[in-house]
C-alpha cells in the first residue's frame, strides 16, 4: 500500500528517526502535505511541521544525551570528577561538532530511535513523538516550567526579555522550543489539553491533537 493510499484510508503512519536528517524531514513534510491537502488546509503545514520537528529534535537529543552520559558514567566516578552541569555543557559542545554523527551511529547500533506517529481520526490529526528515554526529575521540572511560562506570555520575545538572565532559560538544553510550540498551538486554536508531554515507564511521549475542520 502506498503512502497516499494509507493516508486516504486513515492508516497510522510511523516515521523512525535516529537523527533529524534531511530524509526524515522530507518524509514528515510529505505526510503532512498529503493529509492537509485532503482537508484543503495546506496553510497549516508550516506551523504543524515546525512543532513536530522541534519535538523530534528534542527526542533525538534526549537519545544522544542518554548515550553520551552512559559513556560518561562508565569512565568516571559520576559527579565526583565532573559535576553534572559541566558534563551537560560538554554534551552540548559535542552536539555542535562532528561528534554528533558519531552519536547517531551509536544510536543506530543500540537501536535508540525516536518515532513520529501520525493518525487521522474523526477529522483530527493525532501526532505522537516518542523516544525510549525517561526524563529525570530535573528535566520534568524544567519542561513543566516552560509549559507554565507559555501560558503567561503573549509572545516569545516577551518571555526572553524577562528571563534572559535566568538559569531556567538554558537548563537541561530545553531552550525556547517548548514555549514556541505552546504559543504556536494556542494561535492555531489547539486546546491546552491537546498538547501533553508525559515521561514514564522508560519513555517520553509528546502528544498533539490538531483539528482538521
Amino acid at each position: 500500500m502506498t503512502l497516499d493510499e494509507s493516508i486516504k484510508k486513515n492508516k497510522k503512519i510511523k516515521i523512525l528517526a535516529y537523527s533529524v536528517s534531511e530524509s526524515v524531514e522530507l518524509r514528515v513534510k510529505e505526510v503532512l502535505n498529503l493529509i492537509f491537502d485532503k482537508y484543503n488546509k495546506t496553510g497549516l503545514i508550516p506551523p504543524v511541521y515546525t512543532c513536530i520537528k522541534e519535538l523530534l529534535v528534542n527526542a533525538v537529543k534526549a537519545n544522544f544525551k542518554n548515550i553520551y552520559f552512559e559513556g560518561y558514567s562508565s569512565k568516571n566516578s559520576s559527579e565526583e570528577i565532573i559535576e553534572y552541569d559541566l558534563a551537560l555543557k560538554l554534551f552540548k559542545l559535542e552536539l555542535s561538532r562532528e561528534n554528533a554523527r558519531y552519536l547517531e551511529k551509536l544510536a543506530r547500533k543500540f537501536n535508540m530511535k525516536a518515532e513520529v506517529m501520525l493518525n487521522v481520526k474523526n477529522d483530527k490529526l493525532f501526532v505522537l513523538v516518542i523516544n525510549p528515554v525517561e526524563m529525570t526529575d530535573r528535566e520534568k521540572k524544567n519542561v513543566q516550567y516552560k509549559l507554565d511560562c507559555a501560558r503567561e506570555y503573549d509572545d516569545i520575545t516577551e518571555y526572553f526579555l524577562e528571563n534572559m538572565n535566568s538559569s531556567e532559560t538554558d537548563d537541561e538544553g530545553a531552550g525556547l522550543g517548548l514555549i514556541m510550540i505552546s504559543m504556536m498551538l494556542r494561535n492555531m486554536g489547539v486546546a491546552e489539553k491537546d498538547f501533553t508531554i508525559r515521561s514514564e515507564n522508560n519513555r517520553t511521549t509528546a502528544s498533539i491533537v490538531f483539528p482538521l475542520t
